[in-house]
């Protein structure tokens, strides 16, 4: 097995064997006696495994990770000096490490501790719509005839315009506002409010009605679950998640892959197993086929090395290991508790002696860093690239169908499909940071779990939280097959025309 199939072979086993590892608290703590000293303790506690274990803080390469932990605590501490309910924890923590930017540095499995959340409505919910003009968030949902009618689109409130006020209500707490899918995703929340005390809820609102503007004071009430959850349904477009099998289409074969779970006895991996199978059984007729699609609808990520076995079947190792994206290597923050985590990998994954192999490369890396005063260690990449044969055997023109959510593994996909020679369509993607290889650790409160990368990819193709944009938008709703089949099929013809 070669340095980088080694590599994702270990990838893959980690991201199975997540959920088996995952150290989360008790579901049972009770309420603090002091909010403002448990936000203190759980946003120091943070900080302190951040700066502990995350490659970050002595990444030469991101000068500005430092500053941003640094600030991250100052504002939660000083937070910390009026707070003095469950919200005002909460919130305070949830920004704290959504400041980061970063999917895989997390806070998660917040204990309730006896806090009933409840929230609050003007009558309206937007959603947020792209088009030739740009963003514009219009009302989708109401349910009362003395505010916004449906289609009004939102200008601004108390002077703040439409992106700001979005940001300020939902952004900050969600993080990676920069990206469309996060936009997309929490636009349905902005005229939510949850008692966010660090945030300021409008009270008056302008919206662009059948060509002009006209001014609504909001009137705030109780929003109950079932009509919250009607209003979010009117606000997102349908979602889809592919399921997991291989069939034909019109113009070939179509590989729905909607999940990526690395464990092969999860609900993902009992069907990704046959269709691997079933790809390779069939590879010569897939080869040949006019088109092959592989949908990543509803596909959030797991492990990338089931998309690397299905794309070895039909373009080849060797051809794989030609074009297949590849970084100059790896460094790991070289902690007490980062080296425990990988060490603790030996007893469960320890059965592949190629997996247990790099797991020993790297806890002697990180065992011998740590007794040299390093802080990260290198995991080099330095087996040479293959040269790649005449030909490929994989003939079949290929795309690749993605949406707004397809993070992580999915995005390792997509990379790896385009280096082959795929073309990209359906929307946007969301994206990641270089920072990977997460491990999960409660905050020594019990009250809530954090989730800490422990590596840095360098020389990745794909940049720190970049998306991949598809060659082909998709504009429709993504539930609909048939209509994608046919768009799908119209491309295709094209192509084939040319």
């Amino acid at each position: 097995m070669n340095t980088t199939v080694a590599a994702l072979a270990l990838v893959a086993a980690l991201a199975g064997a997540g959920a088996a590892f995952a150290q989360e608290v008790s579901p049972t703590v009770a309420a603090p006696a002091d909010w403002g000293q448990a936000l203190a303790e759980d946003a120091r506690a943070f900080h302190d495994l951040i700066a502990d274990s995350h490659p970050g803080p002595v990444d030469a390469g991101n000068p500005g990770f430092g500053p941003l932990l640094s600030a991250g605590l100052r504002t939660a501490l000083e937070r910390a000096r009026t707070a003095d309910s469950y919200a005002d924890w909460y919130f305070a923590l949830q920004e704290f490490s959504s400041s980061f930017d970063d999917g895989h540095l997390s806070l998660g499995n917040f204990q309730p501790m006896g806090h009933v959340w409840t929230s609050q409505w003007p009558g309206f919910l937007t959603g947020l719509s792209s088009d030739a003009d740009g963003e514009q968030h219009r009302v989708v949902f109401n349910r009362d005839p003395d505010v916004p009618p449906v289609g009004a689109v939102l200008v601004s409130c108390d002077g703040r315009p439409a992106a700001a006020l979005a940001e300020e209500m939902a952004g900050r707490a969600a993080g990676r506002w920069s990206l469309a899918s996060r936009r997309m995703a929490y636009a349905p929340t902005i005229f939510i409010d949850q008692t966010n005390p660090y945030v300021r809820r409008p009270a008056r609102c302008v919206f662009a009605v059948d060509g002009s503007e006209r001014s609504w004071n909001l009137v705030w009430r109780d929003l109950p679950e079932a009509v919250r959850d009607e209003g979010f349904a009117a606000a997102r477009s349908p979602r889809h998640t592919a399921p997991i099998a291989l069939r034909t289409w019109s113009r070939g074969f179509w590989v729905e892959l909607g999940g990526f779970d690395g464990d092969p006895d999860s609900a993902d991996g009992v069907r990704l197993t046959p269709l691997k199978a079933g790809i390779a059984a069939r590879a010569d007729e897939m080869q040949t086929a006019p088109a092959v699609v592989f949908d990543l609808r509803g596909n959030r990520g797991g492990s990338s090395a089931w998309l690397r076995a299905m794309a070895e079947s039909l373009w080849g190792e060797a051809w794989v290991a030609a074009y297949a994206p590849r970084s100059s290597g790896v460094e790991w923050r070289a902690s007490a508790g980062n080296l425990a985590t990988v060490d603790s990998y030996k007893a469960q994954l320890g059965g592949d002696p190629e997996i247990m192999k790099w797991l020993v490369r790297i806890t002697d890396g990180l065992t011998e860093s740590r007794a040299v005063g390093r802080p990260l260690w290198l995991q080099a990449d330095d087996e040479a690239r293959p040269a790649a044969p005449a030909a490929a055997p994989m003939q079949a023109r290929t795309y690749v169908l993605t949406d707004y959510g397809c993070a992580s593994a999915c995005l390792d996909a997509v990379d790896l499909l385009k280096a082959l020679g795929a073309v990209q369509i359906g929307q946007e993607t969301s994206a990641d940071t270089v920072y990977m290889e997460i491990r999960s650790q409660p905050l020594p409160s019990g009250r809530v779990t954090a989730r800490v990368p422990m590596k840095v990819y360098r020389g990745r193709a794909r940049g720190n939280n970049e998306t991949a944009v598809p060659a082909q938008a998709w504009t429709g709703t993504l539930s609909d097959t048939a209509g994608i089949e046919a768009w799908v099929a119209e491309l295709d013809a094209a192509a084939s025309s040319r």
